[in-house]
């Protein structure tokens, strides 16, 4: 799955926001918290509301970045058994100025139960509020 955003944030701004886990947690619409494990590694605490009922869990994940590419990938195993993989690009947005930056995301799922589209639909919604919400920090 491919996303791409267009924010008023410097790339820099947004590379900080995407690799320190305590302001990204502040941001993200369904993390709760985040707390460090060992090197870029952490465990995730979400909640995810459907409809009148809320359901929380945690799991791993896995961080890593490039500041000279402007890149992250993040890997984590959500349920023990569906593997997600983020890789986010940030550029910026000369054709405006510099104070735009273009945030594009390739979000891969790998699982035995045929959750995809369910699952392309939840991030699509978190992170179109997600990139809303660096943009208003």
């Amino acid at each position: 799955m491919q996303l791409s955003f267009r924010i008023k944030k410097t790339k820099d701004i947004v590379f900080d926001y995407l690799t320190d886990m305590q302001k990204f947690a502040s941001v993200h619409p369904v993390i709760t918290k985040i707390v460090p494990t060992n090197n870029n590694n952490y465990l995730v605490y979400e909640t995810l509301k459907l409809g009148f009922l809320s359901f929380s869990f945690t799991y791993p994940v896995s961080v890593e970045s490039n500041s000279i590419e402007n890149q992250v990938t993040m890997r984590a195993v959500v349920m023990k058994f569906t593997k997600i993989e983020i890789t986010i690009k940030i550029k910026p947005d000369t054709e405006f100025s510099n104070e735009f930056s273009i945030i594009e995301e390739n979000i891969t799922f790998k699982s035995p139960l045929p959750i995809k589209s369910i699952m392309e639909s939840i991030f699509r919604k978190q992170h179109t509020q997600l990139f809303k919400n660096i943009e208003k920090g």
